[in-house]
């Protein structure tokens, strides 16, 4: 098998998984329901907006172990809610933490061969296939992966005269998955910043207001005292 297919198949994959395309009118326990179709679920949360409430679309899940995330994104991504085929893949990736990359950058071959991972092949053409994909997709930013995805949408006569396109299009799909996963962490982590910095000036104008009404209040100039 070819080093990067070996690679892929043996991705280390975290326990948290991001589920995106959610239904706006599907009810919590519906979507807890279809997660723990994969097995049993330590956390889950559905991403709202802080200050209306309105869902966003999307929930992060967290499994007992590696395996059972590994299974979620095979098998659970596609599975239709509401009418919405759920996106599934991985939340937090080994050696993601702390990078940052533009719409325009290469997506990297880490997270190529992470989105390889994730897709079901079997056989040495099958690997052959994906390791290729991999390499292709690796030299692409966010934004063509967006057009690739886009162009191919819904065609099917291609995914099925086009030896390998069906693997290709899972592959870009998984790694916008991973895009929109990565901007949902960036924008929880800005969040918590506001709100602890927020906090801290809350604190420290309390503080100042504190101190200022231990002070002996100054008499203005040309008032006399009695």
């Amino acid at each position: 098998m070819d080093s990067l297919a070996a690679a892929a198949a043996n991705c280390r994959c975290s326990r948290v998984v991001y589920v995106g395309n959610i239904a706006f009118h599907a009810a919590d326990k519906e979507v807890l329901d279809a997660c723990e179709l994969i097995g049993p679920v330590r956390s889950f949360r559905l991403a709202a907006d802080a200050a209306t409430g309105k869902r966003k679309g999307y929930a992060f899940v967290e499994y007992a172990d590696d395996a059972t995330a590994q299974s979620a994104c095979r098998n659970l991504h596609g599975h239709l809610l509401r009418g919405h085929e759920l996106r599934v893949g991985l939340a937090d990736r080994t050696g993601a933490s702390g990078r940052r990359r533009g719409d325009h950058d290469p997506v990297g071959m880490d997270d190529a061969i992470h989105a390889a991972s994730l897709v079901d092949f079997s056989g040495q053409r099958h690997a052959a296939a994906v390791a290729s994909v991999a390499r292709y997709l690796a030299g692409l930013s966010r934004h063509q992966l967006r057009e690739a995805a886009a162009a191919f949408e819904g065609n099917k006569v291609l995914k099925e005269h086009v030896p390998g396109l069906d693997i290709a299009m899972e592959m870009v799909q998984r790694l916008l998955d991973m895009a929109a996963a990565d901007a949902a962490a960036e924008e929880a982590k800005r969040k918590r910043r506001e709100s602890a910095s927020a906090a801290a000036d809350d604190h420290r104008a309390k503080m100042r207001k504190l101190e200022d009404g231990g002070k002996a209040t100054a008499v203005p100039a040309g008032v006399a005292c009695v």
